[in-house]
């Protein structure tokens, strides 16, 4: 059971920060802070910590900032243990892979939660070994696959909505575009058309409204339970101990009980590889003019990802798990990509929530607004050339269109 406390607030002058707010956690449980752990997304603040015990504990800390959008704000950070204790019930072999929570405190305007610190790498680790261990990364992928998936969503089935992808999908992005307007180039956010790396294109909420009336052939047959929902390759712990070397432990869901599209999931795990996940660590390198923007990233991107992007929905499409489970759902494949090319637009304003330093392999560090603007530019870019490609010939080769992102950008990302 996690032990669940409320914290009477003890410091109200000025409202709770995030010095408060961890001193005040630290002081209740009994923890002694040792290092930030800068490696995440997430606008919490992440410690190692000693109990009195003497256990490693990881402890998490959200004071959200005004403007924080969806995902990133304190009722979703509150609502994951609800998830997670959902799951214990609906998906009994797939909580066992979630990392347990061991306290959770709610204060006035803050909450924090520990975990066991747990000796792990991200799942893309092996992508980034030299030379990469593209197969190894593939044979894990598939362990989660079966995990997330087959013991996780398809453990029950729910009715789509109607007008599911508009909402969940596109409507994301266009009820967060509000934030990027406030924090990038007003001409950038308000202009009709933008040229990114040398193609003209629609700015995306004008792209996304020639979708309308034409999502209901890529919508889910069914929803499923809600197994995650940010399935990250960082949310993803692969073990380093060499005796337990098969384990995985799963970490932060996206906080809903709600029933949920795998795809939504697996397009995460895409989006990581190809935009996500080498912006934090490489940064973004942008070159404006009136000729229009170029968009890169500031240093090479890891070989093994670049390969493992190519080979991911090939890999998908030949699992038989999921050939199975999306007999009746031909669409799926189109729908991961529309939804891939939705999660690099709707992360921009999610990059100007989490105000945590961001250095890159050389240690430079890139600002928040630097990697919203890098995740927009892409994100009109993927998602003109997809609904370019619907447009023409109602389906998206999945090699052409991911290029924009792995083969053709300019500078470090070429």
């Amino acid at each position: 059971m996690t032990d669940r406390r409320h914290v009477t607030p003890t410091r109200t002058a000025g409202g709770w920060n995030e010095e408060a707010a961890l001193a005040t956690s630290a002081d209740t449980l009994g923890l002694t802070v040792a290092d930030e752990i800068l490696d995440g997304g997430s606008p919490a603040r992440v410690y190692r910590t000693t109990a009195a015990t003497g256990d490693d504990l990881v402890l998490k800390v959200l004071v959200p900032a005004p403007g924080a959008v969806d995902g990133h704000d304190l009722a979703s950070f509150r609502h994951k243990l609800h998830q997670i204790e959902r799951l214990r019930t609906l998906a009994p072999r797939l909580a066992a892979h979630y990392l347990p929570v061991v306290h959770f405190l709610d204060g006035d305007g803050w909450s924090a939660c520990t975990t066991p610190f747990y000796d792990s790498a991200d799942l893309a680790a092996p992508l980034r070994e030299s030379p990469p261990r593209t197969g190894e990364f593939f044979r894990r992928h598939a362990t989660l696959v079966r995990a997330l998936v087959l013991d996780g969503y398809a453990v029950c089935s729910h009715p789509t909505p109607v007008g599911h992808l508009e909402e969940v999908v596109v409507g994301r992005f266009l009820r967060r575009l509000p934030v990027l307007r406030r924090a990038l180039p007003e001409d950038l956010t308000t202009a009709p058309r933008i040229t990114v790396n040398g193609v003209p294109c629609e700015a995306p909420h004008l792209a996304l409204g020639r979708l309308t009336g034409r999502l209901a052939p890529l919508a889910p047959a069914r929803l499923m339970a809600p197994a995650h929902g940010d399935a990250n390759t960082r949310n993803v712990l692969w073990c380093t101990r060499p005796e337990a070397a098969e384990e995985f432990r799963l970490i932060d869901p996206r906080g809903s009980v709600e029933p949920w599209d795998p795809v939504y999931d697996l397009a995460k795990t895409l989006f990581s590889l190809s935009v996500w996940d080498p912006a934090l660590r490489t940064g973004f390198s942008v070159h404006g003019s009136k000729h229009g923007y170029e968009v890169g990233f500031r240093q090479p991107v890891f070989p093994g990802y670049r390969a493992a992007v190519h080979r991911f929905l090939p890999h998908l499409a030949t699992h038989e798990g999921l050939s199975f489970l999306f007999r009746d759902d031909p669409g799926w494949l189109d729908r991961l990509l529309l939804t891939h090319a939705l999660h690099v637009l709707a992360e921009a304003p999610c990059r100007l929530s989490d105000r945590k330093p961001k250095p890159d392999l050389q240690g430079r560090e890139s600002t928040p607004e630097a990697l919203a603007l890098g995740h927009y530019l892409l994100g009109t870019l993927l998602i003109n050339d997809l609904v370019d490609r619907l447009d023409r010939v109602g389906h998206v080769d999945a090699a052409g269109h991911l290029a924009l992102v792995t083969d053709h950008l300019p500078g470090g990302g070429s």
